[in-house]
């Protein structure tokens, strides 16, 4: 699904975390991403990379498993999170995260500090992507462009940035 490497985290230490440390978290959609959120956290010079799974396609057994991350647990751990989310098409609101829609109710928060340097490495990611598309279609798939690259410009941007991802 993306081209790094993403860590499996318990619970107990999916509760341990401070929303604070992180920079990048995916919001679940209809289609591509609709079965949880991948997290990264910045340690020092470290991007640590974290998936959650089982939000939509979960079974009754895995849902009452004492590890079970529910999206309710993410929403009480990232609450900086929800209220981006919950107010992902407000152009005023200005909070923790920058909310980038990827189409089909999928979305990528970026923490301010990293937006910007990130937003060249994205927007240079996305001009390669649409190139195989024409120009009526480049409007049509300029969301979902997003979703398709936006952990290649992390990837470029980590290698610049001399940033190791884990």
């Amino acid at each position: 699904m993306y081209e790094f490497k993403t860590n499996i985290i318990s619970k107990q230490d999916f509760l341990k975390l401070n929303e604070d440390d992180i920079i990048f978290i995916t919001n679940p959609g209809r289609m591509g991403d609709e079965d949880g959120t991948t997290f990264i956290i910045k340690k020092d010079n470290e991007l640590i990379v974290y998936r959650v799974n089982g939000w939509m396609y979960s079974t009754k057994e895995e849902r009452e498993s004492k590890d079970y991350i529910s999206l309710e647990d993410a929403s009480k751990q990232f609450p900086k999170w929800m209220e981006t989310w919950n107010n992902w098409n407000d152009e005023n609101y200005k909070e923790k995260y920058i909310y980038l829609y990827m189409g089909f109710g999928n979305g990528l928060s970026v923490d301010y500090s990293m937006y910007k340097d990130f937003k060249s490495y994205l927007d240079e990611e996305i001009d390669k992507y649409l190139e195989q598309y024409n120009d009526e279609e480049k409007e049509d798939y300029k969301f979902s462009a997003i979703f398709n690259v936006w952990d290649k410009a992390l990837i470029k941007m980590s290698k610049d940035k001399n940033l190791i991802i884990k």
